[in-house]
Protein backbone atom coordinates (compact mmCIF):
# COMPACT_ATOMS: atom_id res chain seq x y z
CA UNK A 1 0.00 0.00 0.00
CA UNK A 2 1.50 3.36 -1.03
CA UNK A 3 1.84 6.18 1.46
CA UNK A 4 -0.88 8.33 -0.20
CA UNK A 5 -3.26 5.35 -0.14
CA UNK A 6 -2.35 4.59 3.45
CA UNK A 7 -3.04 8.13 4.64
CA UNK A 8 -6.33 8.25 2.71
CA UNK A 9 -7.50 5.43 4.99
CA UNK A 10 -6.26 7.04 8.20
CA UNK A 11 -8.96 6.71 10.87
CA UNK A 12 -8.75 10.43 11.74
CA UNK A 13 -10.69 11.22 8.54
CA UNK A 14 -13.61 9.11 9.77
CA UNK A 15 -13.66 11.16 12.96
CA UNK A 16 -13.56 14.36 10.91
CA UNK A 17 -16.50 13.18 8.81
CA UNK A 18 -18.45 12.10 11.89
CA UNK A 19 -17.94 15.45 13.66
CA UNK A 20 -20.26 17.41 11.35
CA UNK A 21 -21.28 14.81 9.91
CA UNK A 22 -20.15 14.73 6.27
CA UNK A 23 -21.98 12.55 3.74
CA UNK A 24 -21.33 11.61 0.13
CA UNK A 25 -24.32 11.19 -2.21
CA UNK A 26 -23.93 9.49 -5.60
CA UNK A 27 -26.48 10.32 -8.31
CA UNK A 28 -24.85 8.47 -11.23
CA UNK A 29 -22.27 5.78 -11.92
CA UNK A 30 -18.77 6.72 -13.05
CA UNK A 31 -17.03 4.47 -15.57
CA UNK A 32 -13.58 3.60 -14.19
CA UNK A 33 -12.16 3.45 -17.73
CA UNK A 34 -12.65 7.21 -18.20
CA UNK A 35 -11.12 10.40 -16.84
CA UNK A 36 -12.88 12.94 -14.63
CA UNK A 37 -12.59 16.51 -13.38
CA UNK A 38 -14.71 17.01 -10.27
CA UNK A 39 -15.73 20.62 -9.63
CA UNK A 40 -16.44 21.28 -5.96
CA UNK A 41 -18.79 24.10 -4.91
CA UNK A 42 -18.84 26.14 -2.80
CA UNK A 43 -15.22 26.57 -1.72
CA UNK A 44 -16.25 27.80 1.72
CA UNK A 45 -13.48 28.81 4.10
CA UNK A 46 -12.11 25.47 5.28
CA UNK A 47 -13.29 23.30 2.35
CA UNK A 48 -14.01 20.51 4.82
CA UNK A 49 -15.74 18.33 2.24
CA UNK A 50 -12.57 18.25 0.11
CA UNK A 51 -10.63 16.71 3.00
CA UNK A 52 -13.33 14.40 4.31
CA UNK A 53 -14.65 13.18 0.96
CA UNK A 54 -12.12 13.58 -1.84
CA UNK A 55 -8.66 13.67 -0.24
CA UNK A 56 -9.43 10.78 2.11
CA UNK A 57 -11.75 7.87 2.72
CA UNK A 58 -13.67 9.69 5.44
CA UNK A 59 -16.91 9.09 3.50
CA UNK A 60 -15.77 5.96 1.59
CA UNK A 61 -15.17 7.55 -1.80
CA UNK A 62 -13.36 4.51 -3.25
CA UNK A 63 -16.25 2.23 -2.30
CA UNK A 64 -18.81 4.62 -3.74
CA UNK A 65 -16.86 5.15 -6.97
CA UNK A 66 -14.66 2.06 -7.36
CA UNK A 67 -11.71 2.24 -9.72
CA UNK A 68 -11.39 6.05 -9.73
CA UNK A 69 -7.86 7.14 -8.75
CA UNK A 70 -8.58 10.60 -7.41
CA UNK A 71 -6.27 13.50 -6.59
CA UNK A 72 -7.20 16.85 -5.05
CA UNK A 73 -5.65 19.94 -6.64
CA UNK A 74 -4.63 22.97 -4.61
CA UNK A 75 -2.55 26.15 -4.91
CA UNK A 76 1.20 25.77 -5.30
CA UNK A 77 1.61 28.07 -2.29
CA UNK A 78 0.34 25.27 -0.03
CA UNK A 79 3.32 23.10 -0.97
CA UNK A 80 5.84 25.46 0.59
CA UNK A 81 4.19 25.47 4.02
CA UNK A 82 6.01 23.01 6.35
CA UNK A 83 3.95 20.17 7.84
CA UNK A 84 0.90 21.05 5.72
CA UNK A 85 3.06 20.39 2.65
CA UNK A 86 4.11 16.92 3.84
CA UNK A 87 0.57 15.99 4.81
CA UNK A 88 -0.86 17.03 1.46
CA UNK A 89 1.87 15.27 -0.50
CA UNK A 90 1.31 12.05 1.41
CA UNK A 91 -2.41 12.33 0.77
CA UNK A 92 -1.79 12.74 -2.94
CA UNK A 93 -2.61 16.44 -3.36
CA UNK A 94 -1.32 17.96 -6.59
CA UNK A 95 -0.59 21.43 -7.92
CA UNK A 96 -3.64 23.02 -9.54
CA UNK A 97 -1.76 24.35 -12.58
CA UNK A 98 -2.96 23.12 -15.98
CA UNK A 99 0.20 21.19 -16.87
CA UNK A 100 0.01 19.13 -13.67
CA UNK A 101 -3.68 18.43 -14.18
CA UNK A 102 -3.02 17.18 -17.70
CA UNK A 103 -0.31 14.81 -16.40
CA UNK A 104 -2.62 13.45 -13.70
CA UNK A 105 -5.33 12.82 -16.28
CA UNK A 106 -2.98 11.13 -18.74
CA UNK A 107 -4.27 7.62 -17.91
CA UNK A 108 -7.81 6.17 -17.77
CA UNK A 109 -9.47 5.82 -14.40
CA UNK A 110 -7.94 9.00 -13.03
CA UNK A 111 -9.69 12.04 -11.61
CA UNK A 112 -8.88 15.41 -10.09
CA UNK A 113 -10.98 17.52 -7.77
CA UNK A 114 -10.92 21.33 -7.98
CA UNK A 115 -12.60 23.84 -5.69
CA UNK A 116 -13.18 26.06 -8.71
CA UNK A 117 -14.27 29.25 -6.94
CA UNK A 118 -11.03 29.48 -4.98
CA UNK A 119 -10.11 32.32 -2.67
CA UNK A 120 -12.56 34.74 -4.31
CA UNK A 121 -15.42 32.43 -3.41
CA UNK A 122 -14.16 32.01 0.16
CA UNK A 123 -14.82 35.73 0.73
CA UNK A 124 -18.47 35.18 -0.25
CA UNK A 125 -19.04 32.34 2.21
CA UNK A 126 -21.85 33.18 4.61
CA UNK A 127 -24.12 30.83 6.58
CA UNK A 128 -27.33 30.23 4.66
CA UNK A 129 -25.96 31.75 1.45
CA UNK A 130 -24.92 29.92 -1.71
CA UNK A 131 -22.91 32.43 -3.73
CA UNK A 132 -20.32 30.94 -6.06
CA UNK A 133 -17.69 32.19 -8.52
CA UNK A 134 -17.92 30.34 -11.83
CA UNK A 135 -18.87 32.50 -14.82
CA UNK A 136 -15.30 33.49 -15.65
CA UNK A 137 -13.62 30.29 -14.45
CA UNK A 138 -13.04 28.29 -17.63
CA UNK A 139 -9.54 26.87 -17.19
CA UNK A 140 -10.89 23.54 -15.93
CA UNK A 141 -13.01 23.22 -19.08
CA UNK A 142 -9.92 23.76 -21.23
CA UNK A 143 -8.10 20.97 -19.39
CA UNK A 144 -11.14 18.71 -19.89
CA UNK A 145 -11.06 19.38 -23.64
CA UNK A 146 -7.32 18.74 -23.81
CA UNK A 147 -7.60 15.41 -21.98
CA UNK A 148 -11.11 14.22 -22.87
CA UNK A 149 -12.02 14.17 -19.17
CA UNK A 150 -15.69 14.26 -18.24
CA UNK A 151 -16.83 17.13 -16.02
CA UNK A 152 -18.54 16.20 -12.76
CA UNK A 153 -20.36 18.95 -10.82
CA UNK A 154 -20.39 18.54 -7.04
CA UNK A 155 -22.27 20.69 -4.57
CA UNK A 156 -21.67 20.45 -0.83
CA UNK A 157 -24.72 21.63 1.05
CA UNK A 158 -23.71 23.21 4.37
CA UNK A 159 -20.09 24.07 3.49
CA UNK A 160 -20.73 27.79 3.97
CA UNK A 161 -22.21 27.12 7.42
CA UNK A 162 -19.05 25.57 8.93
CA UNK A 163 -17.77 28.91 10.21
CA UNK A 164 -19.25 32.40 10.37
CA UNK A 165 -17.44 34.84 8.09
CA UNK A 166 -17.27 38.52 9.00
CA UNK A 167 -18.62 40.39 5.98
CA UNK A 168 -15.98 42.94 4.99
CA UNK A 169 -17.63 44.26 1.83
CA UNK A 170 -18.56 47.47 3.66
CA UNK A 171 -15.23 47.74 5.48
CA UNK A 172 -12.94 49.23 2.86
CA UNK A 173 -9.53 48.63 4.47
CA UNK A 174 -10.34 45.02 5.38
CA UNK A 175 -11.58 44.06 1.93
CA UNK A 176 -8.62 45.84 0.31
CA UNK A 177 -6.27 43.85 2.56
CA UNK A 178 -7.96 40.57 1.62
CA UNK A 179 -7.90 41.30 -2.10
CA UNK A 180 -4.29 42.47 -1.93
CA UNK A 181 -3.26 39.28 -0.16
CA UNK A 182 -5.03 37.23 -2.80
CA UNK A 183 -3.27 39.13 -5.60
CA UNK A 184 0.16 38.48 -4.09
CA UNK A 185 -0.22 34.92 -2.78
CA UNK A 186 -3.23 33.43 -4.58
CA UNK A 187 -5.15 32.92 -1.34
CA UNK A 188 -6.94 35.23 1.06
CA UNK A 189 -7.70 35.49 4.76
CA UNK A 190 -11.39 35.68 5.67
CA UNK A 191 -12.13 36.86 9.21
CA UNK A 192 -14.09 34.03 10.82
CA UNK A 193 -15.31 32.56 14.08
CA UNK A 194 -16.96 29.30 15.08
CA UNK A 195 -18.14 27.56 18.22
CA UNK A 196 -16.42 27.52 21.58
CA UNK A 197 -15.88 24.93 24.28
CA UNK A 198 -17.52 24.36 27.67
CA UNK A 199 -20.56 26.48 26.94
CA UNK A 200 -18.69 29.40 25.44
CA UNK A 201 -20.82 30.43 22.43
CA UNK A 202 -17.99 31.77 20.25
CA UNK A 203 -14.63 30.17 19.49
CA UNK A 204 -12.50 28.74 16.72
CA UNK A 205 -13.95 25.25 16.40
CA UNK A 206 -16.07 24.64 13.27
CA UNK A 207 -19.81 24.59 13.80
CA UNK A 208 -21.27 21.09 13.85
CA UNK A 209 -23.54 21.29 10.81
CA UNK A 210 -24.39 18.50 8.34
CA UNK A 211 -22.31 18.61 5.16
CA UNK A 212 -23.70 16.72 2.18
CA UNK A 213 -21.63 16.43 -0.99
CA UNK A 214 -23.89 15.53 -3.91
CA UNK A 215 -21.97 14.25 -6.94
CA UNK A 216 -23.88 15.03 -10.13
CA UNK A 217 -23.98 13.12 -13.40
CA UNK A 218 -20.79 13.28 -15.49
CA UNK A 219 -20.79 15.53 -18.55
CA UNK A 220 -18.85 13.83 -21.39
CA UNK A 221 -16.30 16.10 -23.05
CA UNK A 222 -14.56 15.25 -26.35
CA UNK A 223 -10.80 15.44 -26.62
CA UNK A 224 -9.90 18.47 -28.72
CA UNK A 225 -6.48 18.49 -30.36
CA UNK A 226 -6.84 21.88 -32.02
CA UNK A 227 -6.00 25.35 -30.76
CA UNK A 228 -8.28 26.33 -27.88
CA UNK A 229 -7.64 29.98 -28.73
CA UNK A 230 -9.15 29.51 -32.20
CA UNK A 231 -12.78 30.33 -32.90
CA UNK A 232 -13.68 26.64 -32.85
CA UNK A 233 -11.81 26.12 -29.60
CA UNK A 234 -13.46 29.09 -27.89
CA UNK A 235 -16.89 27.87 -28.95
CA UNK A 236 -16.19 24.46 -27.44
CA UNK A 237 -14.96 26.00 -24.19
CA UNK A 238 -18.07 28.16 -23.91
CA UNK A 239 -20.38 25.26 -24.84
CA UNK A 240 -19.04 22.85 -22.23
CA UNK A 241 -18.74 25.57 -19.62
CA UNK A 242 -22.46 26.25 -20.13
CA UNK A 243 -23.22 22.53 -19.92
CA UNK A 244 -21.31 22.34 -16.67
CA UNK A 245 -23.23 25.26 -15.17
CA UNK A 246 -26.48 23.60 -16.21
CA UNK A 247 -25.36 20.36 -14.56
CA UNK A 248 -24.45 22.14 -11.33
CA UNK A 249 -27.78 23.97 -11.28
CA UNK A 250 -29.56 20.64 -11.78
CA UNK A 251 -27.79 19.22 -8.70
CA UNK A 252 -28.84 22.28 -6.71
CA UNK A 253 -32.47 22.23 -7.82
CA UNK A 254 -32.91 18.51 -7.22
CA UNK A 255 -31.47 18.52 -3.69
CA UNK A 256 -31.84 22.02 -2.23
CA UNK A 257 -35.08 21.37 -0.34
CA UNK A 258 -33.72 18.23 1.29
CA UNK A 259 -30.24 19.42 2.21
CA UNK A 260 -30.65 23.22 2.46
CA UNK A 261 -34.16 23.73 3.87
CA UNK A 262 -33.09 26.74 5.98
CA UNK A 263 -31.20 28.54 3.21
CA UNK A 264 -31.43 32.33 3.19
CA UNK A 265 -30.67 32.52 -0.50
CA UNK A 266 -30.74 30.20 -3.50
CA UNK A 267 -27.74 29.32 -5.67
CA UNK A 268 -26.27 32.51 -7.14
CA UNK A 269 -23.42 32.52 -9.61
CA UNK A 270 -21.96 35.90 -8.76
CA UNK A 271 -19.20 36.27 -11.32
Amino acid sequence: MSWPTYLRHWSIWKYLADYFPVRLIKTAELDASKRYIFGLHPHGVLTISAWATFASEGTNFSQTFPGINLRVATLRWNFITPIARELMLLLGFVDADAATLRRVLAAPGRGVMLAIGGAEEALLAQPGLNDIVLNKRKGFVKVALQTGASLVPVYTFGENDVVTVVDTRKVGWARSFQRGLKKVTGFTLPFVYGRGLFGVPVGMLPHRVPLTSVVGAPIPVPKFTGDLKSEEGQKLVDEYHARYIAGLKAVWEQHKDKYAPKRRKSLDIMQ
